[in-house]
């Protein structure tokens, strides 16, 4: 059940035995997504705590499941409602932003854009307007079972396409039942895909709102990729409808596919499905560039909060220096420039570095507010055409003119 936990600052406690409250301190509602507030000691309360001892604020923070926070935001706001503060997937943000939800933080954040890493921020722009900065990041990288590459006869991890692929084709064997590849279906597999695309040198949506995906390069990606399927049976027939994460990893914990392509949320899963896989997680193999598709979070405002400047003091505090060290208790990645050099990546879990290594290389996903219906309708049936063997340069010509009507071009 949703809960409600609130902070008196000590300077609010000071002010209550005085009699009076002092006049820049505000209340501030946060809801931030259930993991980080999963416990009492979780470390987003200090964190908080430390925010209201400094700025005399209160916090009233609630947690909410990944899977309800979209919806509850939208029904709540759009009725005048709502939190002050909230945490965001970066996916939302151009939706919540073009419904007129989110407050326009552009002037607030420009003099301090550089303390963040691009891709991360950029995420967080709509229409050339900051309204989202970044908590933390993600991004998917390769996993590789060790084991089964060594036995193909391969010394080290696949550092390109051409490596890639003979790597997938050499741990692919028909009589012991073995892949190559673990990949997903529908939507998870074109969630998957969107590096290689980028990787070609093509661009899904570009800022200016061209639309890139009928470009040869984009073709080639994704020939690239469906190939390994249609063409070698690197994969397991399970792309076919593999649907969740957890049917992707399942070939790769049984070890029955050599790589998995995600993200720092399959370690987990994987460390527990089998204890003794021995594998090993490396930057994307790079095309012509190196790319990989950036996740996390954002902190955004209420274009309604009564409290905007104590909502932006709050934003301002924990996506900047100070997530660096409170992302790491969480073993999730700041979206901190800080967090992305050497020194820092060395800090890191080592199962962590290979991500944060390729942060540079990270893109989001197009920020325009039609962007949930194009993932879903024209890129989960684009992937799935590519799977049945259709040409693909007719599959991505007709995924081009879906794409321009969705956004009425």
């Amino acid at each position: 059940m949703q809960h409600f936990l609130k902070y008196s600052t000590a300077a609010a406690a000071l002010a209550a035995t005085l009699g009076a409250t002092p006049a820049f301190a505000d209340n501030v509602v946060l809801w931030v997504n259930a993991p980080l507030a999963s416990a009492p000691d979780a470390p987003i309360y200090a964190e908080l705590k430390a925010f209201e001892a400094e700025t005399g604020h209160t916090v009233e923070i609630q947690a909410v499941p990944h899977m309800e926070m979209e919806r509850n935001l939208f029904v709540a706001m759009s009725g005048g409602a709502g939190p002050d503060v909230m945490a965001l997937d970066i996916a939302w943000v151009a939706g919540l932003a073009d419904a007129g939800l989110l407050a326009d933080v552009t002037e607030k954040s420009d003099p301090i854009a550089d303390q963040y890493q691009p891709g991360p921020l950029s995420a967080g722009r709509f229409k050339q307007r900051q309204y989202a900065m970044p908590l933390y990041t993600n991004n998917v990288a390769l996993y590789v079972n060790n084991k089964m590459l060594a036995e193909a006869g391969i010394d080290a991890a696949p550092k390109t396409w051409d490596e890639f692929q003979a790597a997938a084709i050499a741990m692919t064997d028909k009589d012991a039942g073995t892949f190559g590849l673990t990949f997903g279906g529908s939507r998870v597999g074109a969630f998957q895909l969107y590096p290689f695309i980028w990787q070609s040198g093509a661009e899904i949506i570009a800022d200016d709102g061209t639309v890139g995906v009928d470009s040869p390069e984009a073709i080639e990606a994704v020939q690239f990729i469906s190939g390994l399927y249609t063409e070698h049976q690197a994969m397991p027939a399970s792309v076919l409808t593999a649907n969740s994460w957890d049917e992707v990893n399942a070939p790769f914990i049984q070890e029955r596919a050599g790589m998995l392509i995600s993200g720092d949320w399959a370690i987990g899963a994987l460390n527990n499905g089998n204890p003794d896989l021995d594998y090993s997680i490396v930057p994307l193999p790079a095309g012509k560039e190196a790319a990989t598709v950036i996740g996390g979070y954002n902190l955004a405002i209420n274009a309604n909060s009564g409290v905007s400047d104590a909502s932006w003091e709050l934003v301002e505090w924990l996506t900047g220096p100070r997530s660096v060290e409170l992302m790491a208790q969480y073993n999730r990645l700041s979206a901190q420039a800080a967090a992305a050099t050497d020194e820092a990546i060395a800090k890191l879990p080592e199962e962590l570095q290979p991500f944060m290594m390729q942060a540079s290389a990270g893109h989001a996903r197009p920020v325009v507010a039609q962007w949930s219906q194009i993932h879903s309708d024209v890129f989960g049936t684009v992937w799935d055409s590519a799977l049945r063997g259709e040409p693909i340069d007719e599959v991505m010509t007709q995924a081009a003119t879906q794409i321009r009507q969705i956004l009425g071009q």
